[in-house]
């Protein structure tokens, strides 16, 4: 093993044989409307307003129920209804947003994207800043292009069957001014990559960059089949191009967007293959706190255990976990499929905003979100407050430390290599 790949390996061992903190329970101070069936609340994602940021929204999948919008005081702001389809049902699973998108007329708009599983397709919608009422508008082609047209074998891949577009990340590459959609396959062991792209008519449809299988891996000297256990949780870090990746009952995994390399192994497993882990299955909402310099968290949704476990954004040590428990009203947030946070300064949340589902809203019986002031989860953690570290309208390189460089130098040397399809 050369020099890159043992410091790697030392760092990641570090992740693990650090002191960790007793689990801390923090609380929500607002929720969303009760979600009953057919909906069911998924997948949230903050967007910034560009001027005033009291009208900032809060975007969320709920299934077969479409897609909700709500602003800060945890009030529906928009309802988007499940598209009326041919065949099968409409399903948005999962939901992200970025900032400037190029339409084909030159002008920018802030777009929301969501993962439609029951088409296989992606939904896109632009984002208006001056509308009180309604701010989404649906801006997608007319017949969107299916994300997963065959299997990881090659066989072709119906509709029918559900192995289909399911979890979902935005990336922008600034210096590209191109943007991008990560999708996981549903029950298949595959990401893909799609490019944004803006048509003549003022529309927007995707098109296919390249995938990802992770069908295996070694842990100890001992090869484990990975066959059908799909990925959903997933960000992208906007300043280093790193993917994120949580496939559900194995790990979290990394993929450099700029090689397209990625790790040989998950940077930490679930308990199904690591009895230490903080992470119990299924491994779902994945979310990044930026800090300044590079520094800043990564936070991932233990399902499985009703918990979030809180990573260092640049040595991946582990630093402790959280749970979002009862307050009143409000009760706790139980089997969570989603999560975003925003450290900047918002009005209510001076330092910051997380969001989450909350799996089993009681007493009502649905599902719905849950907001919690981040110095609520930084505070008792010892973690960062800094809502002056991160614009994710205005994003610059990270100076990288020496550690975080060879961490990001190791990635992928012995890892999975991205397929392009052949023409």
């Amino acid at each position: 093993m050369n020099l890159k790949l043992n410091i790697l390996a030392a760092a990641l061992a570090l992740a693990f044989t650090l002191p960790a903190q007793a689990l801390v329970t923090v609380q929500a101070d607002r929720e969303t409307p009760n979600i009953a069936s057919p909906g069911d609340a998924d997948d949230p994602a903050i967007w910034l307003h560009p001027t005033d940021a009291s009208r900032s929204l809060v975007i969320a999948a709920v299934k077969n129920g479409g897609a909700r919008v709500y602003d800060l005081a945890a009030g529906q702001v928009q309802v988007l209804s499940p598209f009326t389809v041919t065949s099968g049902t409409s399903r948005i699973n999962n939901v992200d947003v970025q900032y400037g998108f190029r339409l084909y007329d030159g002008s920018r708009v802030d777009i929301a994207v969501g993962s439609d599983r029951g088409q296989d397709v992606f939904r896109v919608w632009k984002i208006d800043p001056n509308a009180s009422l309604n701010p989404l508008t649906y801006i997608s082609t007319a017949n969107p292009t299916r994300a997963f047209v065959d299997k990881p074998d090659g066989s072709f891949n119906p509709v029918s069957q559900q192995n289909t577009a399911y979890g979902l990340a935005l990336y922008r590459d600034m210096q590209a001014d191109r943007m991008y959609v990560l999708a996981t396959q549903r029950s298949q062991p595959r990401l893909a990559q799609f490019e944004l792209v803006a048509l003549p008519d003022g529309s927007v449809d995707t098109q296919w960059v390249r995938d990802w299988i992770f069908d295996s891996m070694v842990v100890g000297g001992t090869t484990h089949s990975l066959a059908g256990k799909q990925f959903e949780g997933m960000v992208v870090d906007q300043q280093t191009g790193v993917l994120y990746a949580g496939q559900e009952d194995v790990g979290i995994w990394r993929i450099d967007l700029k090689t397209g390399l990625a790790d040989a192994a998950p940077f930490v497993l679930s308990t199904d293959y690591d009895a230490t882990s903080p992470l119990t299955q299924d491994i779902e909402g994945l979310t990044l706190y930026y800090g300044r310099n590079g520094s800043g968290y990564l936070l991932a949704s233990s399902q499985g255990d009703n918990t979030f476990a809180v990573f260092d954004r640049q040595s991946l040590a582990y630093l402790g976990s959280f749970e979002v428990g009862a307050q009143g009203a409000i009760d706790a947030v139980q089997h969570s499929d989603g999560a975003d946070v925003l450290g900047l300064a918002l009005p209510g949340y001076p330092f910051g905003l997380f969001v989450t589902q909350d799996g089993e809203n009681d007493p009502e019986g649905g599902t719905n979100f849950k907001y919690v002031p981040w110095q609520h989860i930084a505070g008792p953690m010892g973690l960062t407050v800094d809502n002056l570290a991160y614009d994710p309208r205005s994003l610059a390189p990270v100076p990288e430390p020496g550690t975080w460089a060879m961490l990001l130098a190791g990635l992928g040397l012995l890892g999975v290599v991205a397929r392009r399809r052949q023409a």
